[in-house]
């Protein structure tokens, strides 16, 4: 017998479900919880997908550029195995799953039905690169504009090799959603170092994550509201609809306030020199507060650990930044309170794992609602 006809009599009662993901990391984990819960639902097995780097869509400006947002092409050759990032073996107490290989050897490379719900992708295209990463192609593609469990079970009913896609929050926020995620042990590795090299004592400091605007969100992030009311947030880059660094220091005070904490671990995009972050640091340690940027000791470790390869290709510092965007979540889950964005799910990731790990509600802050309180 050759090799997939052995795996087809070995899963002959089994039903797949493979993953179908898109945009940056955070949201492809928000999209991974949620199948995750499908699989259970329809009691297939999970295929351990594979994931991908942050490679959002740029309008480029220069001269003969094309005249559509496009993403980086030596980006989009990358992808990172599922145990890269989460525990398998963790997961596996949760839902039957299925290493990637073995489910292409088993298919051979094909699946029956790619079913993508709630999603702008109406066609295969949106996950043609996925597909390609995966070393996967899809026969057929439907696509609902909601949710509707009758029909997803009737299309699903066809399909053995089933390829699926949803970007349902409700189901991907849930707290129990969580559960079955747990960091690999590389990631667990390189945290420990850093939080050891930075004196980072497990539950005695409070952890922000802020992600100031850039070229991707410089005008796409600035029109929220709470309770109908206007609020501006820390990724909008207008100078108008923006928590300036100003406000961001007096809510990172109340946060350690609260905790009666004396020490900040920042997880950022901006550079530990920047501007905004000194002159924040500069305000709280008014307040006899250290503030940590790892950055430089994070690249370190990563590089001491394996994950951060040499050289100084975009394909290098896309995988260090990757990684090293891990372990600023893992550092933030083990901090006794944490403050982050209300619209990032970088956040999201963080806060549902923490609760997962039993930290209590009330050690969680958001920017932006504590801004609408007014605390600025």
């Amino acid at each position: 017998l050759s090799a997939s006809e052995r795996l087809r009599l070995r899963y002959r009662s089994r039903k797949f479900l493979l993953p179908l993901l898109d945009q940056g990391p955070n949201n492809q984990y928000l999209q991974f919880r949620v199948a995750v819960a499908k699989a259970r639902a329809l009691n297939r097995t999970l295929v351990l997908p594979v994931w991908l780097p942050h490679n959002p869509k740029f309008l480029h400006l220069h001269p003969g550029a094309p005249p559509v947002p496009s993403r980086d092409r030596a980006i989009a050759l990358l992808s990172f195995p599922f145990n890269s990032t989460f525990d398998a073996a963790h997961l596996a107490k949760f839902v039957r799953t299925i290493e990637l290989p073995t489910f292409r050897t088993l298919t051979e490379g094909q699946l029956e039905l790619c079913l993508a719900l709630g999603s702008s992708h109406t066609d295969d295209a949106g996950f043609r690169d996925y597909l390609r990463l995966a070393g996967l192609s899809c026969s057929n593609f439907t696509s609902m504009d909601q949710p509707d469990e009758r029909r997803e079970r009737a299309a699903a009913a066809r399909a053995r090799y089933l390829g699926y896609h949803s970007y349902d929050r409700e189901v991907g926020l849930r707290d129990r959603a969580f559960l079955p995620l747990r960091w690999s042990g590389p990631v667990l590795s390189v945290a420990e170092r850093v939080a050891a090299e930075l004196n980072l004592t497990h539950g005695d400091y409070v952890a922000a994550h802020i992600r100031v605007a850039d070229a991707h969100w410089e005008h796409s992030d600035c029109h929220h509201s709470i309770n109908g009311v206007p609020v501006p947030s820390v990724s909008c880059g207008d100078g108008t609809n923006v928590i300036n660094y100003t406000s961001l220091a007096q809510e990172v005070w109340y946060a350690l306030r609260s905790a009666e904490q004396r020490t900040l671990f920042v997880a950022t995009n901006m550079n530990c020199s920047d501007w905004r972050l000194s002159r924040m640091a500069l305000m709280l340690s008014r307040r006899a507060v250290r503030t940590v940027c790892a950055k430089e000791v994070l690249q370190e470790a990563l590089t001491a650990e394996g994950h951060a390869p040499d050289g100084a290709a975009p394909a290098a510092e896309v995988q260090s930044n990757y990684f090293a965007s891990l372990v600023e979540q893992e550092l933030s889950l083990r901090a006794h309170t944490f403050i982050g964005s209300k619209y990032s799910t970088w956040t999201d990731t963080v806060r549902g794992l923490r609760l997962a790990a039993g930290k209590p509600a009330a050690a969680h802050h958001l920017f932006e609602e504590l801004w609408a309180l007014g605390v600025k």
